[in-house]
């Protein structure tokens, strides 16, 4: 394919990606959702579409020459994957299993389920990750033949076994070892935040001079300002070059 048909592509996945951020970021708060269920179907939906911007990118990434135009989609590529994996988490942490079961979720978007399979990065592989590939595998190598069996005397059984009052002996012992650090760790915060509200009431009350606070609030907000005029000629700049798509 072309370099337009590319272009074009990144555009399109670059708005997609703006309509889930819009999503996840509605400009009205949304009520809290209780349902786990819909919560979990909702993830779902989000990860399958985030994985499926992550192979457009990473197709666009891959083809794309203009060196100014990979530098932007890595930076997107980089946003998705962390994303893809915070949802990731997200459904771990609801449905207490690493595998989720969402063949229901692509029927109803009407996918394949090659289009959710998530590929490796053809830049991890063959770019700047390769070095990082090799080293993992020389150490992988290294931990096998460390972990390699060998021949031993067979241990005796009868010396092994160790009586039911060893044993519970044992799990008391580690009981209430954990125990202690938990008391030790619970009581050292209590100091401190004691210690901290003694400070906080010797200081007393914060007091600031009222050309420092003038001078405090002019310098933040010639900051803001100035900040927001270089973005502003910066996206003036990617949209003349054609590095960002024109918004809508």
């Amino acid at each position: 394919m072309s370099n337009i048909t590319y272009n074009e592509q990144w555009h399109e996945t670059v708005y997609q990606v703006f309509d889930m951020l819009e999503i996840e970021q509605p400009v009205r708060a949304r009520k809290p959702q209780k349902d786990t269920v819909k919560v979990s179907q909702l993830l779902g939906r989000m990860y399958i579409s985030y994985i499926q911007n992550f192979r457009s990118l990473e197709e666009c990434y891959d083809q794309v020459v203009h060196p100014q135009k990979k530098r932007v989609i890595r930076h997107c590529l980089d946003g998705v994957m962390g994303r893809i994996l915070e949802l990731k988490a997200e459904l771990v942490n609801i449905e207490f299993s690493e595998f989720q079961f969402i063949d229901d979720l692509v029927l109803d978007m009407k996918l394949t389920p090659d289009k959710i399979d998530i590929p490796v990065p053809r830049f991890f592989m063959h770019g700047e990750g390769a070095a990082a590939l090799i080293d993992r595998d020389k150490r992988l190598a290294a931990m096998l033949a460390k972990m390699a069996p060998t021949e031993k005397a067979p241990m005796d059984v009868a010396e092994a076994k160790i009586t039911l009052d060893e044993a519970i002996r044992m799990v008391q012992v580690s009981e209430r070892y954990r125990q202690g650090r938990l008391r030790a760790r619970f009581m050292k915060e209590i100091r401190s935040q004691e210690e901290r509200e003694r400070l906080q009431q010797l200081r007393g009350p914060p007091t600031i001079d009222h050309d420092v606070a003038a001078t405090t609030i002019q310098k933040v907000f010639r900051g803001f300002i100035q900040r927001r005029k270089t973005a502003t000629m910066r996206q003036e700049e990617y949209i003349f070059l054609g590095m960002v798509p024109k918004p809508k």
